[in-house]
């Protein structure tokens, strides 16, 4: 009887070292597929781009523009000029610098600062405000832009007809703009008409 009784005993034993084992290889089994899962997802970032909010997306958009002109027809020499107001935003994921703004023909370029060119930047999210005067000129139209972060641009004088401006006209505005991190080169366009 008591061999029988350290018997059972015994394959109790093996009988929950079997259960043990078996156990054991269900956890491993399910490990190396969570492993698989994981370095499959790691290999399609680094060789596909799977995952989007890393990848760089540079965008811009331009909004809230006006061209006010209270003298309603052609810009002369002198005269009061047309207001401009207009809003840029990253509309992407990298920062940008703004390199040029036309408006109806009239191109306005970053300043040169001993030196060195001086950018507007503009952070993913951000907006920055502009506000220009365009005026006639005695060859053409000129003008000053400036940012709301204080970045003058300024246009010499464009061969852009005078009549470009009258209220009623419509107007493209164009912004160019450089992607910081990729140098990728930005560009957008909106057309607007002349009020007074």
């Amino acid at each position: 009887m008591f061999h029988r009784e350290k018997m059972l005993h015994l394959k109790g034993k093996k009988i929950s070292s079997k259960g043990r084992k078996g156990l054991s290889n269900i956890v491993g089994s399910l490990l190396m597929i969570v492993l698989t899962i994981v370095a499959a997802l790691l290999l399609g970032h680094f060789a596909f781009g799977l995952f989007s909010s890393n990848s760089h997306n540079a965008q811009i958009s331009v909004s809230d523009v006006s061209l006010i002109n209270p003298g309603g027809t052609g810009l002369q020499a002198g005269g009061s000029g047309v207001s401009v107001a207009l809003t840029i935003t990253d509309t992407g994921n990298d920062p940008v610098n703004i390199t040029s703004i036309t408006i109806g023909g009239v191109t306005f370029q970053n300043p040169t600062l001993g030196g060195k060119t001086t950018y507007v930047t503009i952070q993913p999210g951000q907006s920055v405000s502009f506000t220009a005067t365009i005026t006639g000129a005695t060859t053409g139209l000129t003008g000053t832009l400036t940012s709301s972060s204080g970045i003058t641009y300024s246009s010499g004088t464009n061969a852009v007809s005078s009549s470009t401006f009258n209220v009623g006209s419509t107007v493209v505005v164009q912004v160019s703009a450089i992607d910081i991190v990729t140098h990728q080169a930005l560009a957008t366009q909106i057309s607007t008409v002349v009020q007074d």
